[in-house]
């Protein structure tokens, strides 16, 4: 009695959680009520049982009662979905069914769920993050083209991944975008150098990969940035934590940057650069970072240039090891002279130091300073808003300013690459792919419409072209993987990229996802525990190791004899995957489409009255992804075949056709019932209008139809002429249509009444894969009278055959050509040895 008791305890405990969570309330910083009701997050809405009404527990084997719930009681809703004729999640895998007068279902208005939104600062759900790994948005009304199908999936707190099929005027579009809501604590924007340095190349999905990330960083998607030079040095102003890394080269009038302040802010724009250099008491201004020294200018080079200045003998070069500051607008870097260099150039760079490399009157400045001098940089942007600006990267066109929408005068369609920054701070990128079929890729002109459509205040592009790529740590994984499709054929080698990073610490499974999120099954199929892999994942979606698959159930799925048949028509239809309680949906695409059926036996040989079972193989993509009997559908001719292939013999001789259909596809197998007798293919009794006759090197070629002195039927004749021919000669019958041997067989006979010329004699058939075969049933036909001859068919052919050369009569030695005849009676198959 006591463990019934602590047995409903706890189910009420689990039930009254979803209602009464402490560990979430006492996290909130403000506490938001509705209708009386602490709001935590993840709920959607909240039911109140109206009349008695079953509390259902979802498992791996289905539903299991736990109790039934009073009228009054009230109870937060995380999900809802169509399983089970429809049901309320309340936490904790419990369910109500929809029920009409049975419970009243009610959501929040907006204004609520965002101001529960503020009060947890963006915090994530964790009531059921299942819940939100897949939230749904309104469609996006787009200037260049119809939305077909949006999937959203979130893959931090506050970052979406969102893939967009858009129907466009030129063709088909595909969109990628990853969207940032610019408040939600815990996020970063970074920028990325490839191989860590100015000069080089590296993949998108390599400079995120290779950022050293711990339970604490990780790196959760990104986008390429900036063009590039032919030594993979980016076009302009690039800054990462806090420091210029490259100074811009293209004209103020033409210059776009994405800035990310320290605060987290994001700005788009054209910032002017002005750096100083002083010493005792001296100042001269620096023409760039890590930029190519030209003549009279005053460069900085840092350790991210690359591992030398690659400068030439002819100017001066200060080794400064860094004390204090950086190379931004809020900071003065200042440091001590610790090496002079003359006349040499290409002087190392090392961690906390930088160079000073003069030319000319720049080299005559640096020749003034004296090792043991402290040096101080100043810099100061204009506008000055970029003075707190931590990470940059650049781009090319401005495509929105100040909601206004660009003018581009640039022809061309293309993959692009965008970022766009929207009044309440949120900050997207957007990769469209171009130059194929499934999509053509955008103007300039028109991603400028688009970035406005999408909500852009202000927007620029990236590099695009072949360089266009979006990388996403998909859910569950430790890695980012490409998303699109880049033009190449593969990901491109760039200068730099964007990247977006969570720092949310890594916590325990809360929920799970599927490797896929689509499951193909097919039409009638029977499953045995149907089961994806799934991947751990926690409140924050960061990814959690564990180790197995989920089962899977659905609406369509009926058990029965221990297995889940598929009970639908072709579609998509919603599903559960279950691991270790842990829950998450997934869609299940029923299908009835095969590449082809492939039998275990492509014949049969079978006793009168035998049973068989028959075994075939639905093919898909060369892979047998339907093996179950009964899916499919079965026919015979002769005999009886079951639902699930068993396949009974009749009680007499006999030759027929078991049929195998699923979908489009069938499938025919031919079987030998008992002692089978030859089969006439020819007997040549009604006429020889079905046959012509053709040569190879012959002065002449005829048939006739004969009346034969063997048993007084209708035989064929040929007569031919190969005298003083040489090569290979030829006569022959041609069917002008195909005899057909549905059934496999052993041999081929006919009667033949030789003329004794040592001839050939041979028939050609074609099997159903377009194979040609020759058959050989004499090499010296040197009989004159009537003689049964028989050749063997070989094993392994596809059927059913084409006759189409019934009779080759062929000579290849030239002293043996000569004239003559024979008769052709009774062509036949033969199944018996």
């Amino acid at each position: 009695m006591k463990r019934k008791l602590l047995y409903l305890f706890v189910v009420f405990a689990v039930v009254t959680s979803s209602l009464f969570q402490p560990s979430q309330v006492e996290a909130q910083a403000t506490k938001v009520y509705w209708d009386g009701i602490l709001m935590v997050p993840g709920q959607v809405g909240k039911i109140k049982v109206v009349k008695p009404i079953n509390l259902w527990k979802r498992t791996s084997n289905g539903l299991v009662f736990e109790k039934i719930l009073k009228p009054g009681e009230q109870y937060r809703v995380y999900r809802y979905d169509n399983l089970y004729g429809g049901q309320y999640g309340l936490g904790g895998g419990m369910y109500i069914t929809k029920m009409a007068g049975y419970v009243e279902y009610k959501t929040p208005s907006k204004a609520k769920l965002k101001e529960l939104e503020n009060a947890q600062g963006g915090t994530p759900s964790v009531g059921n993050p299942s819940s939100n790994l897949f939230p749904k948005e309104a469609i996006p009304n787009l200037s260049i083209g119809k939305v077909a199908a949006q999937a959203i999936t979130q893959i931090a707190p506050g970052v979406r991944k969102k893939l967009i099929d858009i129907e466009g005027a030129v063709g088909p579009q595909k969109l990628f975008v990853i969207d940032y809501d610019g408040k939600t604590s815990n996020i970063q924007m970074k920028t990325e150098l490839a191989k860590d340095q100015i000069i080089g190349f590296e993949t998108t999905s390599s400079q995120a990969n290779s950022v050293p990330q711990n339970d604490s960083y990780h790196v959760v998607a990104g986008v390429n940035g900036d063009y590039f030079d032919k030594q993979g040095q980016p076009v302009d102003l690039m800054m990462i934590d806090g420091t210029i890394v490259s100074t811009p080269q293209t004209a103020l009038s033409d210059l776009a940057v994405l800035g990310i302040t320290s605060n987290g802010k994001a700005i788009i724009g054209a910032p002017q650069v002005a750096m100083n250099l002083s010493v005792n008491g001296k100042s001269y201004p620096i023409n760039s970072v890590n930029r190519k020294r030209l003549a009279n200018h005053l460069v900085v080079y840092t350790r991210d240039f690359a591992p030398t200045t690659n400068t030439n003998e002819l100017g001066t070069e200060v080794r400064v090891k860094i004390d204090s500051g950086k190379l931004n607008g809020g900071e003065t870097l200042v440091g001590t002279v610790t090496e002079i260099i003359s006349g040499a150039g290409n002087a190392a760079l090392n961690p906390n130091e930088i160079i000073l490399s003069g030319h000319h009157f720049a080299g005559d400045f640096l020749q003034g300073i004296t090792v043991g001098d402290q040096i101080q940089i100043a810099t100061k942007f204009t506008p000055a808003e970029w003075n707190d600006v931590r990470e940059s990267v650049s781009g090319r066109y401005h495509l929105v300013k100040n909601g206004a929408l660009q003018t581009i005068k640039v022809a061309g369609v293309a993959p692009r690459t965008a970022v766009g920054v929207r009044k309440d701070g949120s900050l997207f990128t957007a990769v469209v792919d171009g130059r194929t079929t499934g999509s053509k890729g955008l103007t300039l002109q028109n991603t400028a419409k688009l970035m406005k459509d999408l909500g852009a205040n202000y927007a620029m592009t990236f590099d695009g072209g072949g360089s266009s790529t979006i990388v996403v740590r998909e859910l569950g994984n430790n890695k980012v993987t490409v998303a699109n499709k880049p033009s190449d054929g593969y990901e491109r080698s760039v200068a730099n990229s964007l990247l977006f990073v969570s720092t949310y610490k890594t916590g325990p499974v809360a929920t799970i996802a599927p490797a896929s999120d689509v499951v193909e099954v097919f039409q009638g199929a029977s499953y045995t525990n149907l089961s994806v892999p799934v991947k751990g994942i926690d409140q924050f979606m960061n990814p959690v190791a564990i180790s197995g698959s989920g089962k899977v159930t659905s609406s369509i799925l009926t058990n029965s004899n221990g297995k889940q048949v598929v009970n639908a028509k072709p579609g998509t239809y919603a599903g559960i995957v279950n691991y270790e309680g842990k829950t998450t949906n997934i869609q299940l695409r029923v299908t009835n489409t095969l590449d082809s059926i492939k039998a275990s036996e492509s014949s049969l040989q079978v006793a009168k009255g035998q049973t068989v079972q028959l075994s075939v193989s639905g093919m898909k993509n060369g892979q047998a992804v339907l093996t179950d009997a009964s899916a499919f559908t079965w026919t015979s001719s002769v005999g009886k075949v079951q639902a699930n292939g068993k396949y009974t013999a009749p009680n007499k001789d006999g030759i027929g056709t078991i049929t195998v259909k699923y979908g489009s596809k069938s499938l025919s197998i031919p079987i030998i019932i008992g002692d089978v007798p030859p089969t006439i293919l020819e007997s040549f009794n009604k006429g020889i209008f079905n046959y012509e006759a053709t040569n190879d090197r012959a002065n002449n070629v005829t048939i006739s139809s004969v009346t034969n002195d063997r048993d007084g039927s209708k035989a064929i004749k040929l007569t031919y002429d190969f005298n003083n021919t040489t090569g290979t000669s030829g006569a022959y019958i041609n069917a002008k249509t195909n005899l057909t041997i549905s059934t496999p067989l052993k041999k081929v006979g006919m009667w033949v009444k030789g003329d004794g010329k040592g001839n050939w004699l041979r028939s050609q058939v074609i099997d159903a894969t377009g194979k040609t075969v020759q058959l050989d049933f004499d090499k010296n036909v040197t009989w004159t009278d009537w003689r049964f001859v028989t050749a063997e068919v070989p094993a392994g052919l596809s059927y059913p055959l084409k006759m189409d050369l019934p009779v080759r009569y062929m000579q290849t030695e030239n002293a043996k050509k000569a004239n003559g005849e024979i008769i052709i009676d009774d062509i036949q198959a033969i199944y018996k040895d």
